[in-house]
């Protein structure tokens, strides 16, 4: 049929943090997800695209966007209040979280014995505003003949003071608005890290970088994936997830001459005289040539 398309289906993308990277273990999509329409293989991930009611609670806790295939409810504002027809299921903190720094939303319209379960959701959402220092919602009752509530009100219905959007989602979106605040902690031992560059080459974020002759971790940015972490193979980096105001730190290192390769390394001690692959070599050397 002319000019008929199809919407895509629902995908979990190679930007998939498990789809990267064999070790590791984020499962933020499948903890966020009502009717577990996600599951772990040795591939990565896959999806049942049957399951899904198209909620989008996985949208705002992926931490690398992958998730294709759905888009964010759109829900109705009325200046900074929000207001119905509401979905019976409410959303997660972070959709209200994004709802708040990016449509400046304040106070909430709604019929509190008709959906108890918002109310929850919206004490949720003040705990965390609290947590991140900014002002909680309240309630603010916006008589019924002001904002249509009725079915058709699902219809366009245009209207001068009412309108229907959605909030930009992902945990990315969450650290620019939120940046002072942290989600993720980043430990690092120093030393066991042999300053390989795996972490920071995986980290697409640029929480982890090494520049000016430092390691830098910064919080800030940290979306949580755990990507750092999977491909460490000395174990020197733990990411978990905990609440708290971003740090930033950064740790000297210094270039030396290994004595046995005569290769070039960097080290978090200025006298280093081996580089990490000849220290731990058999011989006290690497062997430079051919098997």
């Amino acid at each position: 049929m002319g000019g008929l398309t199809l919407a895509p289906a629902m995908d979990v993308t190679h930007a998939c943090v498990r789809r990267r990277f064999r070790h590791a273990s984020c499962c933020a999509c499948a903890d966020a997800c009502p009717v577990q329409a996600f599951s772990f293989t040795d591939a990565g991930i896959s999806v049942d695209e049957s399951r899904c009611i198209e909620c989008g609670d996985c949208l705002f806790v992926c931490p690398t966007e992958a998730i294709a295939g759905i888009t964010p409810r759109k829900r109705f504002l009325c200046g900074e209040t929000l207001v119905g027809p509401f979905t019976e299921r409410p959303p997660g903190v972070n959709e209200l979280l994004l709802w708040h720094a990016q449509h400046r939303v304040r106070f909430i319209s709604i019929d509190a014995e008709q959906y108890p379960d918002w109310l929850l959701a919206i004490a949720r959402l003040n705990l965390a505003l609290r947590r991140r220092g900014e002002a909680v919602w309240a309630f603010k009752l916006i008589p019924a003949s002001e904002v249509n509530i009725a079915r058709r009100a699902l219809m366009h219905v245009p209207r001068e003071d009412v309108r229907a959007c959605s909030a930009v989602p992902g945990q990315r979106a969450l650290r620019r608005a939120f940046s002072a605040f942290s989600e993720a902690e980043i430990a690092l031992d120093a030393g066991t890290c042999v300053l390989c560059g795996a972490c920071w080459r995986s980290c697409t974020e640029n929480a982890i970088r090494f520049e000016n002759a430092e390691l830098v971790v910064e919080t800030g940015r940290c979306t949580g994936c755990g990507g750092c972490e999977a491909v460490c193979q000395h174990g020197a980096i733990k990411v978990t997830q905990t609440e708290g105001t971003a740090k930033s730190v950064a740790i000297p290192a210094y270039e030396a001459v290994c004595r046995a390769c005569h290769r070039n390394f960097w080290s978090f001690t200025p006298d280093e005289k081996q580089c990490p692959l000849c220290f731990h070599h058999q011989y006290g050397m690497r062997n430079t040539g051919c098997c």
